[in-house]
C-alpha cells in the first residue's frame, strides 16, 4: 500500500546520510511516500529467510528516489497497518533487502538483472543521497523483498515492514539536474543468501576481530568481499551494517602499483586507500553489545573518483572482550555516478571522512535487560545424570530454568563425555526451494541454540542481556534444517570441557535458559 504527501520546502536540502527524518529531502516537487508490505505472518519463534515477491509496493511513475527510512509496525486488531512499532527484544527486522530489475539504476556486486538497491536490519539506517542524486525507478521496475523478521517470543504475530521514501517524479522540475546513480553492493560474504561469520571471544588482536583479514581460510577460492570496478565514475555516498559486537565497517580502494600520498588513510592491504569507515555508535551506555546503535555514514561532500581496474574492498571489525558474535555481518551499499566529474583521486586526496549517525536512538530499543534477578536458584537443582536434553515447546528438557518435578535437575556427565541436544521444534524434513518456495515443514520449523552464557546467566531478558560470555565459549549454531540453520536437529557439547556448571541460553529465544554440569 501507498500514501503520498507533498513537501511544500523551496530548495533541496544539502545533505547525505546525515539528515534526520524530519528535514531530510523537504523541499518543492519532492513526494513523500508511505509504503506498507505485508501483513507477514511472524509465527512463534520465527527466524526464517523469505522472500515476497508478488506485493512489494513501489512508487508508481518514473522519477527519482532521494532517501529511504525503513521500520516495523504491528498489524492493527483489524489487520491493517499500522501498529505500534515492536521493541527489538520482542520482535524485529533481523534484515530486509529490496531487490529490484529496474535497468536505469541497475546495481553491480550482486547479482544481475535482479540486484539488491536497499537494506536494513535492526538499526534501522535511514539512507538519504546527496542534493542533486538520485536512485532512478521506473514505473515499470518490479521490486522483490527478501526479508528476516526474527519473533523472540513464542506467540505468532502479524506485522508490517514498513519504509518511507522521498521521490522526485520525473515530471518534476527538480527532476531535470539531479544525476543519476547506482547501488553496489558490499559484503564480506558477498554472494550468500545468509552472509555471515562468527566472531569469538578473546579471538583477533587487542580486543578486536576483522573479518576477513584475521580469519585463517575466510574463503574457498576468490576472495567475496572484493568488487573490480569497470568503468569510470564517483562514488557519492554510504553507510555500512553490522550486528551488536561490531566497531565499524572499513571500505578500501585497491589501486595496484600505487600508495596513498597527500595526507590520505592508507588501506587495510597493500596499494589501498581508506575511502570510507562506517562506525557503529552505540546509544547503550553498556557498550558495543546490543541493537541500541545507529551506524555513520558519509558527509555531503565526499567524492572519491574510481576507475577501470581498481578493486574495492570491505572488511568489518567486531569487538571481542566481551563476549563472542555469531552470525555476524558486514555489508555497505555504495552508490556510484557513472561518468561523474566531480569526484577526486582518493590516493592524492585527503577525502571528508567525517561520519553521522542517521538517526538518533530508538524508542523500541529501551528494553536492555540484564539488571533485574529472574528468581532462579540453581543450587537448588539435584543432579541428574542424563546424557540427552530435549528442545520443544520452547523448553530445555532436563534443565531449563523453569523445569518443574523430576525435570528440574541439572543434567550431568563425566569428563570428556558429551550431552546431545535434539532440538524437536524444527522439521527434519526438506526446507524446498529457499527462498523462492519454502516447503511446510521449514514454514513450521522453530530453530534453536544451545549457546554459553555467564554463569548464572539470571537476569532479565533485554536486547544487552544475555550474552555469549560464559566458560567453554561454545555455541551449537541454529539446530534445524534450511537456511540459516546449520543442517541438522541435534548437536553434542565439546567432550573437551573441563568440570564444572555451565550455563546456556538460546540466541534465538533468549528467554530460554538451560544449565549442565560435567564432573571428574
Amino acid at each position: 500500500m501507498i500514501k503520498r504527501s507533498m513537501l511544500g520546502v523551496a530548495a533541496l536540502i544539502a545533505c547525505a546520510f546525515a539528515c534526520s527524518p524530519a528535514v531530510a529531502g523537504a523541499a518543492a516537487g519532492v513526494e513523500h511516500l508511505h509504503f506498507q508490505a505485508g501483513p507477514y505472518l511472524v509465527t512463534p519463534g520465527a527466524n526464517l529467510i523469505l522472500l515476497d515477491s508478488n506485493k512489494v509496493p513501489k512508487p508508481t511513475q518514473d522519477g527519482y528516489m532521494i532517501r529511504m527510512a525503513p521500520n516495523l509496525h504491528y498489524a492493527r486488531a483489524n489487520g491493517s497497518c499500522c501498529g505500534a512499532v515492536p521493541r527489538v527484544d520482542v520482535i524485529h527486522l533481523h534484515h530486509g533487502v529490496w531487490l529490484s530489475n529496474g535497468a536505469p539504476g541497475e546495481g553491480e556486486g550482486n547479482g544481475g538483472g535482479v540486484y539488491p538497491f536497499m537494506a536494513a536490519g535492526e538499526e534501522k539506517t535511514v539512507y538519504q543521497l546527496p542534493a542533486g542524486y538520485g536512485y532512478p525507478i521506473g514505473a515499470k521496475d518490479r521490486w522483490f523483498l527478501n526479508y528476516m523478521i526474527h519473533n523472540l517470543t513464542a506467540t505468532a504475530e502479524r506485522v508490517y515492514i514498513t519504509y518511507d521514501i522521498d521521490f522526485v517524479p520525473s515530471t518534476s522540475p527538480q527532476a531535470a539536474p539531479i544525476t543519476p546513480v547506482h547501488p553496489i553492493w558490499m559484503d564480506v560474504e558477498d554472494h550468500h543468501i545468509y552472509p555471515v561469520f562468527d566472531v569469538h571471544r578473546y579471538s583477533g588482536r587487542g580486543g578486536k576481530y576483522t573479518f576477513p583479514d584475521m580469519a585463517s581460510h575466510p574463503y574457498s577460492g576468490a576472495p567475496l568481499n572484493e568488487f573490480t570496478v569497470t568503468h569510470a565514475g564517483t562514488l557519492i555516498a554510504t553507510a555500512g551494517h553490522l550486528h551488536p559486537g561490531g566497531l565499524y565497517d572499513d571500505l578500501d580502494l585497491i589501486r595496484p602499483g600505487l600508495t596513498p600520498s597527500g595526507g590520505t588513510i592508507p588501506g587495510s592491504v597493500p596499494n589501498s586507500v581508506r575511502l570510507f569507515r562506517s562506525s557503529a555508535h552505540y546509544f547503550d551506555k553498556r557498550g558495543p553489545i546490543s541493537w541500541d546503535m545507529a551506524m555513520t555514514g558519509t558527509a555531503p561532500d565526499w567524492r572519491p573518483a574510481v576507475k577501470p581496474g581498481d578493486v574495492m574492498r570491505i572488511s568489518a571489525t567486531y569487538e571481542t572482550r566481551r563476549a563472542s558474535w555469531y552470525e555476524s555481518m558486514g555489508i555497505m551499499v555504495v552508490w556510484e555516478a557513472d561518468n561523474d566529474q566531480t569526484g577526486v583521486d582518493p590516493f592524492t586526496r585527503a577525502l571528508d571522512e567525517t561520519r553521522h549517525v542517521t538517526h538518533g536512538h530508538l524508542p523500541e530499543n529501551n528494553h536492555h535487560g540484564g539488571s533485574a534477578f529472574a528468581g532462579v536458584n540453581l543450587k537448588k537443582f539435584p543432579t541428574c545424570f542424563k546424557r540427552k536434553v530435549i528442545i520443544g515447546g520452547f523448553h530445555f528438557t532436563p534443565g531449563d530454568f523453569t523445569s518443574t518435578g523430576s525435570d528440574r535437575c541439572t543434567p550431568t556427565v563425566r569428563q570428556g563425555q558429551s550431552i546431545t541436544f535434539v532440538n524437536n521444534d524444527a522439521s527434519p524434513l526438506s526446507p524446498g526451494g529457499l527462498p523462492y518456495a519454502p516447503s511446510p515443514a521449514y514454514l513450521s520449523s522453530i530453530f534453536h541454540s544451545v549457546t554459553n552464557c555467564q554463569s548464572p546467566c539470571g537476569l532479565d531478558t533485554g536486547i544487552s542481556y544475555p550474552l555469549a560470555n560464559g566458560a567453554g565459549n561454545y555455541d551449537s549454531g541454529q539446530l534445524g534444517v534450511g537456511t540459516p540453520a546449520i543442517g541438522r536437529l541435534t548437536w553434542g557439547t565439546p567432550k573437551s570441557l573441563k568440570p564444572g556448571t555451565y550455563t546456556y541460553f538460546c540466541r534465538i529465544h533468549p528467554f530460554m535458559r538451560g544449565v549442565f554440569r560435567v564432573i571428574k
